[in-house]
C-alpha cells in the first residue's frame, strides 16, 4: 500500500549504504538493520509481502514472524538471512530472548499502526 511504500522506501534506500554491515547468511544469530513492528500477524505479513516486492532483485531479504505458526520454520526463515525483520511483539520478544537475533546492527525501527 502507499502507507507502506511511504515507510518502507526510504528505508532500503538508505540500508544500501550498509551493505558491509550485512550478517552472514551463515550466522547463527540474525542482526537485522531495520525491524518493523506490527501489532498484528495480519499486518505483518502485508509489510512483508510489500517489503518483498520492493528488495526484490537487490541483496536485502524481509522476514515475517508473528505467532501462531510453527516456531521452527520461522527460525529456518531467519537463519537464511534476514536485513529487514518484521513482525509482532510477541514474536520479536520471544525470538529476541532465544537469541536468534540481535539488535546490534539495527539502524531503523518503526512502529506501524501502534
Amino acid at each position: 500500500s502507499g502507507k507502506t511504500a511511504a515507510f518502507l522506501l526510504p528505508v532500503l534506500t538508505v540500508m544500501s549504504r550498509y551493505q558491509g554491515e550485512l550478517t552472514s547468511r551463515l550466522s547463527e544469530v540474525q542482526a537485522p538493520l531495520a525491524l518493523v513492528i506490527a501489532p498484528t500477524r495480519e499486518l505483518a505479513c502485508q509489510i512483508y509481502n510489500d517489503a518483498r516486492s520492493f528488495s526484490s532483485g537487490t541483496v536485502f531479504r524481509p522476514v515475517v514472524v508473528y505467532g501462531g505458526v510453527s516456531v521452527a520454520h520461522q527460525l529456518n526463515n531467519i537463519g537464511g538471512g534476514c536485513n529487514l525483520l518484521i513482525g509482532t511483539p510477541g514474536r520479536l520478544k520471544d525470538f529476541l530472548g532465544k537469541r536468534k537475533i540481535s539488535l546490534s546492527k539495527l539502524k531503523f525501527l518503526i512502529l506501524d499502526e501502534a
